[in-house]
Parts: structure tokens; sequence; C-alpha cells
């Protein structure tokens, strides 16, 4: 015969009220993401050479690159390169932070691994 442990009471409304939390963050969490999409952030290098712009989704937008360094790339093809890289790495953390910045709101800073 398998006995039934029984619960304190009020324990079941206490999950309940967990559940209904955790479903209002993640609600919140969706629009907040949604809402990334909206958000961009730009990086600059090389003086304005190169221009990067994205979302707070972390999606490129867009790459600007002046005529004067498209010049000077014909000689130096590796410092076009690593402009571009240089503005990509740094509009990519500046999206991860705004993003973090943006689910801090919504966790109150708590980290949970892979929320986003």
């Amino acid at each position: 015969m398998v006995r039934k442990l029984k619960s304190p009471k009020g324990n079941g409304n206490n999950q309940m009220d967990i559940l209904r939390q955790a479903q209002a963050m993640q609600q919140e969490m969706l629009k907040i993401q949604d809402e990334l999409k909206g958000k961009e952030v730009e990086a600059s290098v090389g003086g304005g050479a190169v221009v990067v712009k994205a979302n707070g989704q972390k999606e490129i937008l867009s790459i600007n690159i002046s005529e004067e360094i498209i010049k000077e790339a014909v000689e130096d093809k590796e410092m076009l390169e690593d402009l571009v890289l240089s503005a990509v790495k740094e509009v990519m953390r500046q999206a991860e932070e705004l993003s973090e910045k943006e689910m801090e709101k919504v966790t109150g800073g708590m980290n949970i691994p892979g929320l986003f």
C-alpha cells in the first residue's frame, strides 16, 4: 500500500503563486525582447571611417564605409578588414549590454543561465 504524503497547508497556493509570477516574468521578457528589435546601437571606428548599426537583438542593420577609407583599402585591404571587424565587435558588445540592461528590469539583476 502506498501512502500519499500530505503537503503543508497552503503549499498548493504558494506553488500557484510562483507559477503565475514565472508566467508573468516570461511575458514581460518576451515583450522586452520584441522591443529590443526597435532599439539601435551604433559603433564608429577610425574616426567615423566605418560605422556599424545593430538592434538590441544583435542583428546587424547596416555597415557604412567612407569613400576615403575605401580608396585607402585598395592599398591596405587588411586595414579595412580590421576596422570593420572592430566596429562589428563593438556594436555587438553594445547590443549585448543593452539587452542585459533591459532584461535586468524583469529579472531584478538575477543572472538566469540560458535566459537570453
